[in-house]
């Protein structure tokens, strides 16, 4: 590999402000960077919902397949969109920013607040379910786009309400121009891997990002993604999976039904030694008390 390094990532305003951040760390290790912005097909067919996309990941596949071809040396992901199976392998993860979900309104409303029959925007299934589950008197709207054009959706009054992560709000700046409220995530449990930012590599060339591991992130992150991989669904199936790290591990999990009626949920304190091992049970025994809720 040439001293200047490639960048792969998505072109918009929150991809390259989480690729700004793994930038200046190679900066700060002497790299010379480029950064290549590459379409996805969830950039492009931004009105379909994003579980209704086949396969490997709607923001991961073109981007994985150029790190395949030689034409980037590393990819950028929000970890939450990376698949279980992927090309190459994620060599670094940064600090975590908020796993949360915000409640964005324009008024600052908080979920409890907002009136009855309010329309509330997100694309999430997960999300969805969650909000069907502790305000049944709600409307929920499909939301697509990026993080402006959800914001003056709201603005413009075609939603009372709308749902983002937290992090991408911090990470664009916005955290303090827009009015939310975080949702606790033991209570809304947020998506695996939510708020971590992914750098991916070829196999063999971990060496290249490996410095900028923050491996709290990791730990929690690798506990996140093997209860995902031992159930195996994806985004069709709305679940919610979040492990904290302070000391044990505690980890969250949830699968609703699209409607929020039924949940099945669990709770435990891992030991950070034996966490993965741990989760693993947990897992299986979760896929076990769900059935038929973990069909998409």
């Amino acid at each position: 590999m040439s001293e200047k390094v490639v960048v792969g990532t998505r072109g918009s305003k929150l991809a390259l402000a989480q690729t700004e951040k793994v930038l200046s760390f190679l900066k700060a290790e002497g790299y010379g960077v480029e950064i290549r912005v590459i379409k996805t097909p969830g950039d492009i067919m931004k009105n379909r919902p994003l579980h209704e996309f086949k396969g490997m990941g709607a923001f991961v596949r073109v981007i994985d397949e150029a790190l395949v071809d030689g034409d980037i040396d590393i990819a950028v992901h929000s970890y939450k969109d990376v698949p279980s199976k992927i090309s190459g392998v994620i060599a670094a993860v940064l600090e975590r920013e908020s796993p949360c979900d915000a409640f964005v309104t324009r008024e600052g409303l908080t979920i409890d607040d907002l009136e009855s029959h309010a329309v509330v925007g997100t694309s999430s299934l997960r999300r969805r379910a969650q909000i069907k589950r502790y305000r049944q008197d709600f409307r929920i709207k499909n939301l697509r786009g990026n993080v402006d054009t959800r914001l003056r959706k709201l603005r413009e009054k075609q939603y009372d309400a709308i749902l983002l992560a937290e992090a991408g709000l911090m990470r664009l700046g916005l955290d303090r121009k827009v009015r939310y409220h975080p949702l606790n995530p033991e209570i809304f449990i947020p998506s695996a891997n939510q708020g971590i930012i992914a750098v991916e590599t070829r196999r063999g060339e971990e060496d290249i990002v490996s410095f900028m591991n923050h491996k709290k992130t990791a730990m929690e992150a690798e506990v996140e993604r093997v209860v995902l991989k031992e159930l195996g669904i994806g985004c069709a199936v709305p679940a919610g999976i979040y492990a904290k790290f302070d000391g044990k591990i505690k980890l969250f999990c949830e699968i609703l039904s699209h409607d929020g009626k039924e949940a099945v949920r669990v709770e435990e304190k891992l030991s950070p030694k034996t966490a993965i091992e741990e989760a693993i049970i947990i897992a299986r025994e979760l896929k076990e008390r769900c059935g038929g809720m973990l069909v998409g």
